[in-house]
């Protein structure tokens, strides 16, 4: 059986406004940190309120069903990071197999752009049929044939 790998790229934060006063924060210098079981990895320290990185990281998952991804925003001073907002957590099972999943993590006053790719697991992508959404959209009225796309 093929390895189980968690793809996880971290592209971009992007907070409007943050009172570093209120956190203690003293410099505005920020990365990441993402743990799926007991290896944990972060960005490179990125400088102001929106820094991009743009980097991938990959992680070994046993089970899917029982394994989740944490992620956290820190901020602050060489030595002196805290953590802004919650860390959240990310279920695996979730994950359509080899297809990028946006990722949010809304931290104050903004979030930081992640995407999830599920390698060697995952749920099979499904097509989803949505005529009845443009049955809705036109109110069900508008028909067209082949002919009338000629004229």
């Amino acid at each position: 059986m093929a390895e189980k790998t968690l793809v996880v790229n971290v592209a971009s934060c992007n907070v409007k406004k943050l009172d570093l006063k209120a956190y203690g924060v003293t410099k505005q210098r920020s990365y990441v940190v993402v743990k799926v079981g007991d290896k944990e990895q972060q960005t490179t320290v990125g400088l102001g309120l929106d820094p991009t990185w743009e980097e991938t990281f990959e992680f070994t998952v046993g089970d899917e069903a029982t394994t989740k991804c944490f992620v956290k925003f820190m901020m602050g001073a060489e030595g002196e990071e805290k953590q802004i907002g919650d860390e959240c957590e990310y279920l695996l099972n979730v994950l359509i197999i080899n297809k990028p999943t946006y990722k949010g993590l809304i931290v104050p006053g903004g979030k930081v752009d992640m995407m999830f790719t599920a390698k060697g697991f995952g749920k099979e992508d499904v097509e989803v049929d949505d005529s009845a959404l443009f049955d809705l959209l036109d109110g069900g009225e508008m028909v067209m044939s082949d002919d009338e796309e000629d004229q």
